[in-house]
This record gives C-alpha cells, sequence and structure tokens, in this order.
C-alpha cells in the first residue's frame, strides 16, 4: 500500500483551516450549551409559548427587512452616482443581513426586544378582544374623527392611518419602520455594520462606509420618520383629554372596539404614566396591577368588569375565576390608596428599574 505525498504548505494550510474550524465549533458549542442551560432554568411564567415566538420573530425580520432596504437601496444610488458601480454591485448582491444581526445580539438589547415583544403581545390580546360595536356602526376612533374638535379629529385620523399602516403587509414591499428614534438608529446602525461586512469591498471599503454612514443618518432622519401607531394613539388621548367620569365611558369603548392601543394611551394619559409602563400591566396576566391603576383613576365596577372579562376572552390563560372572586376586593381599594400604591410606577424609568433590580436581588 502506498501514499501518496502530501505537499507540506497543504499540509499546514489544511491543519490550519481544521483548527479554525475547531475552535468555531468550540466556541459554537458553548454558546449552544450556555443557550440550553438558560432555557432549562427558565421559570414557566418567564417562558414565551411558541405563537408569540413565532410572531416575534415574523416582526424582527419585517424590521430588519425594512431598514435594510432603507440603508441598502439609498446607499446603492449613492455609489452608482458616484461612478463605484462595482461596489453598488457587491452591496446590490449582499444576502439579507437578518440572521447575521441576530447572531450578534441586536435582538438582546432590553429596549428593543421589550419594544417588539410588547408590540407583539398586545397586538395578540387585541385581536382576541370580543368586539362590542352595536350593530354597523362606526367605531369609537371614526366617531373622533368626525368631532367638532378639530385637534381631536386629526388626531384621530392620523391614529386610524397608522394604525392602516401597521396591520398592512404586502408580500415582496419592505414593512415600514415605526420604531423610536434612538431604536431606530441602532437597528440602522447595526444593518449597515453587517452590509459592510457582506458586501466584498476588499481595499475600497472607506468608499463603502462613507456611503452606508450617509444613508443611515439619512434614514433615521426626524422628517423621515413615521409615527408610530403608539405615539399616534397617546396624541389622541392627549387630544380627548378624559375627566373624570369620561374616563370609564371612553376606556370601555376602546375595549369594545379592539382598540387596544388606543385603551392603553388613555390610561396613561389619564394616570400620568409612561405608554411603556401601563403596556406592561396591560400584557401581564396577572391583571392586579392593572386593576389597581384603573381604581386610581375612580373606574367603575361595570367598567372594570367588563374590562377584565374582555381581557379574558383574549386570553383564555387568565383567570376569569379568579377574576370574578377578587372583583369585590378591586372595588375595597379606594382611589387615594391606589395612587399612594402606584406613586414608584410615576418616578423617572431608570429610578423605577433601579428600584425593581435591587428589590428582585435583596
Amino acid at each position: 500500500m502506498s501514499i501518496d505525498p502530501i505537499d507540506p504548505r497543504e499540509a499546514s494550510a489544511a491543519a490550519i483551516l481544521l483548527l479554525d474550524h475547531v475552535a468555531a465549533a468550540e466556541r459554537a458549542g458553548h454558546r449552544r450549551l450556555r443557550a440550553a442551560a438558560d432555557h432549562f432554568h427558565l421559570p414557566d411564567e418567564a417562558r414565551i409559548d411558541d405563537r408569540t415566538a413565532a410572531q416575534l420573530g415574523e416582526v424582527m425580520r419585517a424590521t430588519v427587512v425594512g431598514v435594510d432596504a432603507a440603508v441598502r437601496d439609498h446607499a446603492i444610488r449613492l455609489l452608482t452616482a458616484r461612478g463605484h458601480a462595482a461596489l453598488a454591485q457587491g452591496l446590490r448582491i449582499a444576502g439579507s443581513p437578518f440572521d447575521r444581526v441576530v447572531g450578534a445580539g441586536l435582538f438582546r438589547d432590553p429596549a428593543l426586544f421589550g419594544e417588539l415583544f410588547a408590540r407583539v403581545r398586545l397586538d395578540a390580546i387585541a385581536h382576541g378582544l370580543p368586539m362590542m360595536v352595536a350593530g354597523d356602526g362606526p367605531t369609537m376612533v371614526a366617531r373622533l374623527a368626525q368631532s367638532s374638535d378639530r385637534l381631536v379629529a386629526a388626531a384621530a385620523v392620523a391614529m386610524l392611518a397608522a394604525q392602516a399602516r401597521r396591520g398592512s403587509v404586502v408580500e415582496g414591499i419592505p414593512a415600514a419602520v415605526e420604531l423610536a428614534r434612538p431604536l431606530h438608529a441602532r437597528m440602522a446602525w447595526w444593518v449597515a455594520a453587517a452590509l459592510r461586512d457582506m458586501a466584498g469591498a476588499g481595499e475600497q471599503i472607506a468608499l463603502l462606509d462613507a456611503a452606508l454612514a450617509e444613508s443611515v443618518r439619512r434614514a433615521i432622519e426626524p422628517q423621515a420618520e413615521l409615527v408610530p401607531l403608539e405615539i399616534a394613539a397617546m396624541r389622541l388621548a392627549q387630544a380627548i383629554e378624559p375627566q373624570g367620569d369620561e374616563v370609564s365611558a371612553l376606556l370601555a369603548g376602546a375595549i369594545g372596539d379592539g382598540r387596544l392601543i388606543l385603551f392603553t394611551a388613555l390610561v396613561a394619559r389619564a394616570s400620568g404614566l409612561a405608554f411603556e409602563r401601563v403596556r406592561d400591566l396591560v400584557i401581564d396576566t396577572d391583571g392586579a396591577r392593572l386593576w389597581v391603576v384603573l381604581r386610581a383613576l375612580a373606574v367603575d365596577r361595570a367598567t372594570i368588569a367588563r374590562i377584565g372579562f374582555a381581557l379574558a376572552e383574549a386570553e383564555p390563560v387568565r383567570d376569569v375565576e379568579g377574576f370574578a372572586d377578587r372583583i369585590d376586593v378591586i372595588m375595597e381599594v379606594t382611589p387615594d390608596a391606589a395612587r399612594i400604591a402606584l406613586a414608584p410606577m410615576a418616578l423617572d424609568t431608570d429610578y423605577h428599574a433601579a428600584m425593581l433590580a435591587l428589590g428582585s436581588a435583596a
């Protein structure tokens, strides 16, 4: 048996590749093991169900696709106009940056993940709410769009437009990116960095960097940013400025129309709490904090019952029998006592987060 001699240079190159592969496999194995351990030790209440995880993945992908389209297309136009056709072509044929930014940990950012997760949860609950609009009459927001108060009417029209934009998904057309400027900017820079790696610019990397940077800055310019649905809802709530007895009727109307984002905005405006903080209470299946907020607003028993049963119908995981048993206790909480209990939630967001972190670490 004879063995053909191997060129030492080829053997060396092959050995280096093998060792590199082993090192990469070792790191990948460590990441998988750590992820498996994290998942195993998650308490049941912290686990994301498969449906929510799938919807969250779709929202993440659509958002990255929207940012990618805005940044990439403009950079290609810049490079072409500047006479760098080869660079433009390299950027044009580069694959999607989604897997790369996900693998690098973009969505591990608590603010970005929290925003998209909360949107998915709120949307899922809203879709499950029983519709309570009488007959074929217009919804509450449609009626507000016809208000004699021009500020209210304009805000309602803007919210309807934002809702339509958020709800329309056309295959092949990138989704509109509706994120607050800091989150939009973070995602745009990450996408640009991923495109930089995939475009194969070589020694012309500085030219590509310049085009991508200019494209990112253009994408996140305030005037180019669409108004997110959440902000449109808050503007409508501010225009309505619910007072006293109006609060209960408006909340019941928003729930009855399935407008959970508007419901959240109305609670936030009336209570003085941040939209994001109220949204966290609405998506919390326990519900206790939401009921106390509503009592702080002096919401009546019938409205709280209507809201509680609607949320339970939207999400069967909620304990509807427990809620029915607890409603008497909820109504025993006076508005003054509720406001005192909720005072820490009205503090600065970072201050409140630090309080919670220290409390959970004790």
